[in-house]
């Protein structure tokens, strides 16, 4: 296994707890262990992004540290695609 770290921008007018909760459901999905998070909150975006006809100026941003195995990246990565309230994501190996 492997560390990783995994930075979120989540949309905003969510409830941050639940994003966070079900992102670490993610985790487990994809045989992972949680190592440790941490957030920035609410920030103000440097440039508007667009996806799925919806425009966003504002994220909460969520880092998380996570232990898994590469070959589980891509379903991780899936699972992270479908979910509406994930603006972004990027994994990054620590």
């Amino acid at each position: 296994m492997r560390s990783y770290e995994i930075a979120f921008l989540f949309k905003e007018g969510e409830n941050f707890d639940d994003l966070k909760s079900r992102v670490k459901e993610y985790l487990t999905k994809a045989k992972g262990e949680f190592a440790g998070d941490s957030e920035l909150g609410l920030r103000e975006l440097a440039y508007p992004i667009h996806r799925n006809r919806e425009t966003f100026h504002k994220g909460y941003y969520y880092f998380l540290k996570a232990n898994l195995n590469q070959n589980h990246i891509p379903d991780i990565e899936r699972l992270f695609k479908f979910d509406e309230s994930i603006i972004r994501y990027m994994i990054l190996v620590e």
